[in-house]
């Protein structure tokens, strides 16, 4: 018979056969690893119902697994690459049958009785109802996510995130060509929104301060059922109450408040709260999260900095950490225009990198700009080392004055070796302006980027330093040899470069 011995501190559990031991698992810190209880009383469940038969395929299973190398594909020999050669992905394909099959046999074995969670009489108009052959089928798929847990919650035997995707697809399939997803979404959205009521100005300000909308917050929710919550759920208990539940602790836990009264979960729900949200806004939700990641990221890296240059001078009583982190968030918070470097590099660099909309920037507070700036100086610091200099040291300043709109300004260097015509020319048979064989277009936006960065004053968003001294003719210079190389698609590598980079900060 299958058992598990799990260690108290919940990091490592064995799994045995009888007296012999198969595997120790590695277990990630998770909500999966804390419940784990769960997963392995259900696994000794199915071992107790079937035997020999399920044991030896479950042995089977582990032991085949690991014997696979992770790393058995070499990505710069490919071509030599044996394409019928099994992998840990394919051996968790060719036995997912079996596994579905088995879970099914067992669930069924248990004769629960599921006409008991739910209640048509309660059933309204708009109701978010879940049906008796609905629960069953997010019950099935709860136990096979179960006996996968052992390997996606393991740090040992975990596929990598695209192949997990794709085996979590495959145990899914059920649920997904039905309406169960769109009703745990409705329902996860519907019990969050009725908090919006009591504490919609708590909500306004998460989202000024965090860049968090309560969209987001239903998004992050559902994923975190999907991807954790629905393995935890117990065979003979509604698993729509323990959703609601972790939905109104998650939203207390948020909030920072306390709600009393007991989770009681109610078939009367009703959509009425959200018809005036737009389910078609996914794109907004998801640009708006990673914005809001972004932001967090950028400002560990400012913290990083000032803490860089507070060891680097003598220690001074009157300059301590926490002061300094006060004077830079009230700055911050006094930050009321965008610069004109946001508007012309960055985010037009962070709409190619993350491949969100230009449009969506301007949406962005001053203050999210200025961080967001400094993000991407780092950037573009790495990946161009000592080129573009002055134009990229500006990104560390934020304007005092509303910048100008329009400026008259025109390229001053036109005929220069480093001007603006011999770097075009530079180009050969590459197309200048995105495809456009033109170089007055191209003329007019760089001037007007150039002209209204003197038209400013500046303040450095960590220092507090004035900057008055503004090299007009070497950001001239530099301006004309970086946009008219992104422009003209001569940057590929290096948005490529900024791309990865980005990637591993997230």
């Amino acid at each position: 018979m299958i058992n598990f011995v799990q260690e108290t501190n919940k990091k490592k559990c064995s799994v045995f056969s009888d007296d012999t031991k198969i595997i120790d698992l590695q277990l990630i810190p998770s909500s999966i690893t804390n419940k784990f209880n769960v997963v392995t009383s259900f696994i000794n469940g199915m071992s107790k119902h079937y035997g020999n038969q399920f044991d030896e395929w479950f042995i089977n299973l582990i032991n085949t697994y690991t014997l696979i190398d992770t790393n058995q594909i070499d990505l710069n020999n490919i071509s030599e690459y044996d394409i019928d050669k099994p992998t840990r992905f394919t051996i968790l394909e060719s036995n997912s049958e079996s596994l579905i099959k088995f879970v099914n046999g067992y669930i069924d074995s248990l004769q629960i009785d599921f006409s008991n969670f739910v209640d048509e009489k309660k059933a309204k108009k708009n109701s978010i109802l879940f049906r008796e052959n609905e629960i069953k089928i997010i019950t099935r798929l709860s136990g096979y996510l179960k006996v996968y847990s052992l390997f996606f919650n393991s740090e040992n035997l975990r596929l990598d995130d695209r192949m997990h995707r794709v085996f979590y697809n495959i145990l899914s399939k059920e649920i997904t060509n039905t309406e169960i997803i769109n009703k745990i979404f409705n329902i996860i959205q519907t019990r969050t929104f009725r908090y919006n009521i009591s504490d919609k100005y708590m909500w306004d300000y998460i989202k000024m301060v965090q860049c968090k909308s309560i969209d987001i917050h239903v998004i992050e929710i559902f994923n975190f059922i999907m991807n954790s919550i629905l393995v935890l759920c117990e065979s003979d208990k509604n698993p729509i109450i323990y959703f609601i539940g972790v939905v109104e602790e998650s939203v207390k836990w948020f909030l920072r408040s306390v709600y009393k009264g007991s989770i009681i979960y109610d078939d009367s729900i009703t959509t009425e709260d959200i018809q005036s949200v737009n389910t078609n806004n996914l794109k907004t939700y998801c640009y708006n999260d990673t914005l809001g990641r972004l932001k967090n990221i950028a400002y560990d890296q400012i913290y990083k900095i000032m803490q860089e240059n507070s060891i680097s001078k003598i220690e001074d009583e009157t300059e301590n950490e926490d002061y300094e982190l006060t004077k830079l968030h009230s700055r911050l918070r006094e930050i009321k225009y965008i610069s004109p470097l946001s508007e012309f590099l960055t985010f037009p660099i962070l709409s190619r990198i993350t491949e969100i909309p230009y449009d969506h920037f301007k949406t962005i507070s001053a203050e999210h700009s200025a961080v967001l700036s400094i993000y991407v100086q780092n950037l573009l610091t790495k990946v161009f080392e000592n080129q573009f200099t002055n134009m990229i040291s500006l990104l560390s300043y934020y304007p005092v004055d509303q910048p100008i709109l329009v400026t008259t300004y025109l390229l001053k260097k036109l005929n220069d070796n480093d001007g603006f015509i011999n770097v075009q020319n530079s180009l050969g048979k590459f197309k200048n302006f995105f495809g456009f064989d033109t170089i007055t277009l191209c003329n007019k936006i760089l001037s007007s980027f150039v002209g209204k960065i003197p038209k400013s004053n500046f303040i450095h968003t960590i220092t507090g330093k004035v900057r008055t001294n503004i090299p007009t003719s070497k950001i001239e210079v530099e301006v004309i040899k970086f946009f008219t190389y992104l422009f003209s698609g001569q940057m590929e590598p290096e948005i490529k470069k900024m791309k990865r980079l980005l990637n591993e900060d997230f």
